[in-house]
């Protein structure tokens, strides 16, 4: 009889001990926060614009001239102004006829840019450009004397700069169309230095596009 009592009582000590009310003062576990979204690598890439451009090319040689360019965001300088950083890959096929003959140039430009843009409205906005590249001039010169054909051809690597100007309008929040004016001045041979066109180009170049925001 002894033992069954101990036995009902030793199960009744921790029944009551689970069913008593917990103490006013005492402190509940926090509850679990959520886990943070991990932040994706495409963050760090946003804003950016890409879009491309046609457009006339000229100095001592003229031609037709296409580029592609990038664009991303990187500062806001003030309230108006706001700094990119813009990478263009762009190709010019240039021409100038000469005496008896004509010069013909592939060019192929890498420029990377500054671009300062400033919004006139929620529609227009303009910009300027100051950027540090290179150039590859591949020159090719064929001339007929007296019924004689032949033709030389060199190629060079040049440093360049870039100084331009222009403006978008705003279609959407997407797309926008462009126009600029540019100063592309090409130092060193551009192509060799016996073309007999004093070496190096400043070349002026007009260009109409569009870029588009991913």
């Amino acid at each position: 009889m002894k033992l069954r009592s101990l036995v009902a009582v030793a199960l009744l000590v921790p029944a009551a001990a689970l069913a008593a009310p917990s103490k006013p003062g005492a402190s509940k576990p926090p509850p679990a926060r959520p886990a943070a979204a991990s932040s994706s690598g495409g963050g760090q890439l946003q804003g950016l614009q890409v879009g491309g451009f046609i457009g006339y090319e000229t100095d001592d040689l003229s031609g037709l001239s296409l580029r592609v360019d990038g664009e991303i965001p990187f500062q806001q300088l003030s309230p108006q102004v706001k700094l990119s950083f813009v990478g263009s890959l762009g190709y010019s096929r240039l021409s100038w006829d000469v005496p008896f003959g004509d010069l013909t140039a592939n060019v192929v430009k890498i420029v990377p840019a500054a671009r300062f843009t400033l919004p006139l409205n929620p529609q227009f906005e303009v910009f300027g450009d100051a950027g540090l590249g290179l150039a590859y001039v591949s020159m090719k010169y064929e001339a007929n004397v007296f019924g004689q054909t032949f033709s030389a051809s060199d190629s060079s690597l040049n440093i360049m700069m870039r100084l331009g100007a222009g403006a978008f309008y705003l279609v959407n929040p997407q797309l926008k169309l462009g126009a600029m004016i540019e100063l592309d001045p090409v130092f060193g041979d551009y192509g060799y230095a016996a073309n007999g066109i004093g070496g190096s180009q400043n070349t002026f170049l007009f260009q109409v596009g569009a870029m588009f925001k991913l």
